[in-house]
Parts: structure tokens; C-alpha cells; sequence
């Protein structure tokens, strides 16, 4: 017996984060973050990682003083840009210090379309004649999509 379901309505993805980020400070510094890692330069984001946001101050982990230094000299420039990136960021400086850089997520990998399978026509002779032996024909039909989109591969590999 199934239990009864509640119906539910849509909401939105920024009340659903609030969820997930309950303290507005905790969500600020995600939008943060994200767009630190979409925005600067890669060269810069080996370097360079934001850790925490805390008062209206971002904290960016670098890799050597050296870094901590030059981007020093270009914060002010990193700060417009987050400010026109995420305006309700309400982040008034970024300090940057030495320390462990924190991993970066690999973004999802996109995944290859199946080939369209191979019509049922185009299947081997003797193949078709093994299917029609099946006499399942939930499995029957299995076979058949497996059999044509295996078969769809093999032929796009040759192409």
C-alpha cells in the first residue's frame, strides 16, 4: 500500500538555498565564491581562493606573499567587478592572506548522446531470427534496444 504523498508547490531556487544557507552572510559568500571562480582569470585562480566572508570583508587564500601582494594591488579592481557580478554582496573589502587554497568542484562533465539506434530492419538476419525464438516479451524487447544501439556505435566508430 502506497502512504499518501503532500502535494507540494514550486519554489523558488533562492528560497530553497536559504534552506541549505540559512544565515544570509552563508549565502552571500556562495554567490561570492561562485562568481570568484567563474570571473577571474585562471591564472589568478591557481593562486587564489576565497575562504570566508565575514563583515562585509572577503578572505582570499593565496598560494605565496607574492600573490598576497600583486593582488593586493588589483583589489580594488576585483572589488568592482564582484560588486557588478553579485550587487547584494554588500562586500567593502578583500583581504587576502597566505594559506591552504581550497579545492575547486570540477564542473559536470557533459555526457556523450547515445547514438540513434539502428532500425529494426537493419538488424542481422540471424539475429532477428534469435529474437523471434524469445518468447518474453519484456526481454524480447530489451534485447532488440540493446542489440540496436550497440549496433549504432560499432557503425558510428567506423564512420
Amino acid at each position: 500500500m502506497m502512504a499518501n504523498r503532500k502535494q507540494s508547490k514550486l519554489e523558488p531556487v533562492a528560497q530553497l538555498l536559504k534552506g541549505v544557507y540559512p544565515a544570509p552572510d552563508q549565502l552571500e559568500a556562495a554567490k561570492a565564491f561562485s562568481w570568484w571562480s567563474r570571473s577571474v582569470p585562471p591564472r589568478i585562480l591557481a593562486h587564489a581562493r576565497p575562504v570566508r566572508l565575514s563583515r562585509g570583508v572577503l578572505i582570499v587564500h593565496v598560494s605565496s606573499s607574492v600573490w598576497a601582494n600583486d593582488l593586493h594591488y588589483l583589489s580594488d579592481d576585483l572589488l568592482n567587478r564582484l560588486r557588478e557580478a553579485a550587487p547584494t554582496s554588500r562586500i567593502e573589502k578583500i583581504r587576502f592572506q597566505v594559506g591552504p587554497l581550497p579545492n575547486i568542484p570540477e564542473p559536470p562533465k557533459a555526457t556523450p548522446r547515445p547514438p540513434e539506434p539502428v532500425r529494426l530492419a537493419a538488424l542481422p538476419e540471424d539475429l532477428g531470427r534469435a529474437l523471434s525464438r524469445v518468447e518474453d516479451d519484456g526481454l524480447r524487447k530489451a534485447i532488440t534496444e540493446a542489440a540496436t544501439t550497440s549496433l549504432a556505435r560499432i557503425r558510428k566508430s567506423r564512420d
